[in-house]
């Protein structure tokens, strides 16, 4: 019922919308979604802009604090060693992980997540 109504009000490529912003908030895979697509889906989840230079090569520790997803690079070390983080839908385990260029959504955006619904963000500027 509710694809019909989604499909009625916004039509065939809203419902596509709709279902594939439901696969990647529930940890579906982001590949083959574009950067537009993604600030669309995230919308009203926190952000922060951050430089390229801040971003690429940054440690993921550094770079969690940095855009607001943990409160301290204590907290982003105790959450990538328990397995709860996530970048692009991906989970990193490894403490030591820098952020490589081919990470980033066509060089400009990022998506941290901690857990299963917690979702920032990181604009590169």
């Amino acid at each position: 019922m509710a694809e019909e109504l989604t499909r009625t009000v916004h039509g065939a490529q809203g419902l596509r919308i709709a279902q594939r912003a439901s696969e990647v908030l529930f940890g579906g895979s982001m590949d083959n979604l574009q950067a537009e697509e993604l600030l669309g889906i995230f919308a009203s989840v926190p952000s922060a802009e951050l430089p390229a230079a801040r971003v690429t090569g940054a440690a993921l520790v550094d770079l969690c604090a940095a855009a607001g997803l943990c409160k301290s690079k204590g907290e982003a070390r105790r959450l990538i060693v328990d397995g709860g983080l996530y970048v692009n839908n991906v989970r990193l385990t490894a403490i030591d992980t820098t952020v490589r260029p081919e990470m980033l959504i066509e060089g400009r955006l990022l998506v941290l997540r901690s857990g299963k619904r917690t979702f920032h963000l990181v604009k590169v500027v």
